[in-house]
């Protein structure tokens, strides 16, 4: 599991509710929507149909702000040379925000995008770090998602850090993680004390047309199974 300073497990919190007017993957759109908050341009890499609509959201509801670029697509981009034209519009600052992901990640926020396992005999291969470790350093605010919540994603400690979370003070670093999402809960990263803390529950729509909290609520461990224990 996720574990912070202190040595105490913490792992996060269940959602204790289902509302069949729409869809988990709706729910995390309109929560990443809200972390993109008032940036200039999002970019978002490849296989990342969740993050590319949250942005569209985002941008809907700011009236064309922010300016969206998804990689490999000819409407919603204006980039012309790929991955190359990402990576020097993101040196330049010209990026605000951005997304990864990672077969395994910890509470430190490092993840792993390389295997499991030995490094020379890995027992599982992920598909590669590309250019994760650039732009996890160079983006002001990076969203990391996972869509598994479980024991063998969110660990204690990364197999292979493919991109660190944080780095010593003296290495110039403008960007980093700001939040992981899953698809159980929600969490912010805390760069002074290096380790994810609990954001605000989010809303969702209930019944037709009202709003009203949308709790995540927190069961004790061993409540049911599948349940996840609150933070301490």
């Amino acid at each position: 599991m996720l574990a912070p300073a202190r040595n105490v497990e913490w792992k996060g919190f269940a959602l204790a509710e289902q509302d069949p007017s729409f869809r988990n993957e709706e729910l995390l759109a309109d929560v990443i929507a809200g972390l993109i908050g008032d940036a200039r341009h999002a970019a978002i890499g490849a296989s990342s149909p969740i993050p590319a609509a949250a942005a569209m959201l985002a941008r809907e509801r700011g009236h064309g702000r922010p300016y969206v670029s998804l990689l490999g697509s000819r409407r919603q981009t204006f980039f012309t040379d790929g991955g190359r034209e990402l990576f020097d519009c993101a040196g330049q600052g010209r990026i605000d925000v951005f997304f990864l992901s990672g077969g395994q990640i910890d509470g430190q926020a490092n993840i792993n995008l390389v295997g499991t396992g030995d490094y020379a005999r890995p027992t599982v291969r992920f598909p590669g770090s590309f250019g994760s470790a650039y732009m996890y350093y160079v983006v002001p605010k990076v969203i990391l998602f996972r869509l598994e919540h479980t024991r063998r994603t969110l660990v204690e400690k990364v197999d292979f850090i493919s991109a660190p979370g944080t780095s010593p003070e003296n290495v110039y670093r403008p960007g980093g993680p700001i939040a992981l999402i899953t698809n159980r809960c929600l969490f912010a990263f805390d760069r002074a004390r290096r380790r994810f803390r609990r954001l605000p529950r989010p809303s969702r729509t209930h019944g037709r047309g009202s709003r009203r909290p949308y709790r995540l609520r927190l069961r004790p461990a061993g409540a049911g199974a599948g349940d996840v224990s609150p933070l301490p």
